[in-house]
């Protein structure tokens, strides 16, 4: 319908007249009632034809879609800026110098502890006479764990010593290992005598 006909329609309407009823009776508008495009047929066709509701529901899509950008691109950002800083609020600089200044604080501690703690170690290892490049395996955390580690070594190293002991004293140690050469009675009672401390 053009503009002139809908013009020449409304003219000789008055004032109360049923503006529905008027276009009711244009032949443009009795011709698209006829067609069957009506919001009754529109909604039967959506219900049972398959090829009508999945080219609809591909235009809601498209259309879900758009909004979707635009919400992103307009609002997600500050949403999410927002969440995060009730999530995460800023911390005072000066709380966070100080939060450094303690940590280098609680780390020159353990150092010093630690380097006490080796002294310590490395004194006790030369008094009981035992290698000192063992010092970094036997320091622990506390003076607790030190001493029982130095224990443990103690008597590891003990061990060893009266197993080699007794094996020189069977006579089935012999010096230079595989291929030295016999040793004699005086060279033997010798090594026995220095691996006892006897002169």
């Amino acid at each position: 319908m053009l503009k002139k006909e809908l013009t020449e329609l409304l003219k000789s309407a008055k004032d109360d007249d049923n503006i529905d009823e008027i276009l009711g009776k244009a032949e443009p508008v009795k011709a698209l009632v006829n067609s069957g495009l009506t919001l009754d047929a529109f909604k039967s066709k959506l219900e049972s034809d398959p090829n009508f509701k999945s080219f609809a529901d591909s235009e809601k899509d498209k259309h879900l879609q758009k909004g979707l950008e635009t919400f992103k691109k307009n609002n997600l950002q500050s949403l999410v800026d927002t969440e995060y800083k009730k999530q995460h609020p800023d911390a005072d600089p000066k709380d966070t110098k100080i939060a450094e200044l303690e940590a280098k604080y609680e780390q020159m501690q353990k150092d010093a502890a630690r380097k006490d703690l080796t002294n310590k170690a490395l004194q006790a290892m030369t008094e009981k006479k035992l290698p000192t490049d063992l010092v970094n395996f036997i320091v622990g955390e506390d003076e607790k764990t030190t001493k029982a580690n130095l224990e443990t070594l103690t008597g590891v190293l003990s061990k060893h010593d009266e197993a080699l002991k007794t094996e020189i004293l069977k006579g089935s140690y012999k010096p230079g290992g595989q291929g030295g050469t016999e040793p004699t009675k005086e060279t033997a009672k010798a090594q026995i005598n220095s691996v006892f401390g006897i002169k």
